[in-house]
């Protein structure tokens, strides 16, 4: 009995530790833009690259560009309810994946008490998921001229909104009339919306910091 004790609040703690990275997915400062300016030559000439525009350090993750301030009222307002995204984003990750480890340290040690928090969990991480994509397409705008990273980025965000949306509703439909079929349907949702989670979350480190960030 006190093995068990000991290996439920080991999985809590992963929990905890697992969605520390995933939580580093956005970063809360942009890179600052790095000026390409002419350097004097030695011959007194400048260099072939004067006269080209500021190139951005990172890759710019909203819609509207550094260099682009918004003039009205509504751009400013997206722009500014698209900041909130990197902020947002972290509440519905940290909450699903710590109700995937309880459901996961739950059937390994046949505690079902440890899934008793569950349900309010993934309710609160369903509806936040859906605040946080609404967010996220604000920071990104419209798609037309993504890159491919942004395109997956947007894509299997707004995926796990659905996702996360399936959960709710099969873990509801799950307790409400329990039935393996219905379990196993819960299962697979949150299964397939943790996964997504971990890509995505990693997909957004690297528009925020680069391929290179993740070098050992």
């Amino acid at each position: 009995m006190g093995l068990r004790k000991m290996l439920a609040a080991f999985a809590v703690l992963v929990a905890v530790s697992v969605s520390g990275p995933a939580l580093a997915h956005e970063a809360h400062d942009p890179p600052a833009a790095v000026s390409v300016a002419a350097a004097p030559m030695a011959d007194g000439h400048g260099s072939d690259m004067a006269g080209m525009p500021a190139v951005s350090a990172g890759m710019d993750h909203g819609g509207i560009s550094a260099d682009a301030a918004p003039r009205t009222m509504s751009q400013r307002l997206v722009r500014w309810l698209g900041a909130m995204h990197p902020a947002a984003v972290h509440f519905p990750i940290a909450l699903f994946l710590v109700a995937a480890v309880l459901e996961i340290a739950a059937l390994t040690l046949r505690r079902p008490v440890l899934t008793q928090g569950t349900r309010v969990i993934i309710a609160m991480a369903a509806i936040s998921a859906v605040g946080a994509v609404v967010l996220g397409w604000f920071a990104m705008g419209l798609p037309g001229s993504d890159d491919v990273t942004h395109t997956y980025h947007r894509w299997l965000g707004t995926s796990i909104a659905a996702l996360g949306l399936l959960s709710w509703w099969a873990k509801e439909h799950w307790v409400r009339k329990p039935g393996r079929k219905r379990e196993l349907l819960y299962i697979g949702a949150l299964t397939l919306t943790a996964s997504a989670i971990l890509v995505n979350a990693l997909l957004g480190g690297i528009l925020t910091h680069g391929m290179k960030h993740l070098m050992f």
